[in-house]
Formats: structure tokens, C-alpha cells, sequence
């Protein structure tokens, strides 16, 4: 559903039955090929979010290898890139990624994240 911006979010009754605090979601319909050519930064980083979510909560099922890599993006994103002095073994074990997240999983994705830049 699309919120029309001359309206306040009281307004869209049609799409809200709960009152405040209203939680909203950016919800995509197709998944961006090429996530890079999304012109406004604000799309991009929501467009991040919904990949995440969806991948957590098993609407976008991806193998091991692709949901290593798409969580050493996600920790870089959230603690930059890696320092061994910060980064200790297993700090990927407090983020969760995909449902019924592996060891293996995390020390991939630790691996990964080691190589970015």
C-alpha cells in the first residue's frame, strides 16, 4: 500500500486499524537487481532493511554461502570494518541473520567480514 504524503497517517484509516505509536514498513514487491542504481541513499539503506528482515525471518530463503555475504555486509555495516583488537572470536553470534543460524554460518560470515574493506 502506497501512503499519500498530503495525508496525515490518522488520515489513511484504510490502512491502519491500530492507533499510536504506528509502526510502518517499507515493503518491496520485487527485489532491486542491482541495489546500486537506487537513486536516493534513504531507498537504499530501506531497501538493506527489508533484504535483512525478510532473509531473518525465512521470506527470502538464500543458500550459506550467499547469507555469509550478505551478513558481512550487514556487521560491517553496523561495526565497520573489522579490527582484530575489537572483533574477538564469536562476536557475530549476537546478530542474527537467517532462521536457525549455525555456528558454521557465523564463522563464515566472521571470514568474510575479515576480508572487507
Amino acid at each position: 500500500y502506497w501512503l499519500d504524503p498530503a495525508k496525515t497517517l490518522a488520515e489513511h484509516k484504510e490502512l491502519i486499524n491500530t492507533g499510536p505509536p504506528y509502526t510502518l514498513y517499507f515493503g518491496i514487491k520485487f527485489y532491486a537487481e542491482d541495489p546500486c542504481k537506487l537513486k536516493e541513499e534513504i531507498t537504499r539503506y530501506q531497501f538493506f532493511l527489508q533484504v535483512k528482515q525478510d532473509a531473518l525471518q525465512g521470506r527470502l530463503p538464500c543458500p550459506v554461502n550467499i547469507a555469509a555475504q550478505l551478513g558481512a555486509y550487514a556487521i560491517q555495516a553496523e561495526l565497520g570494518d573489522h579490527d582484530p583488537c575489537k572483533h574477538t572470536a564469536g562476536y557475530v553470534s549476537e546478530y542474527r541473520f537467517v532462521p536457525d543460524q549455525k555456528e558454521e554460518l557465523e564463522e563464515a560470515i566472521e571470514r568474510i567480514h575479515k576480508t572487507l574493506t
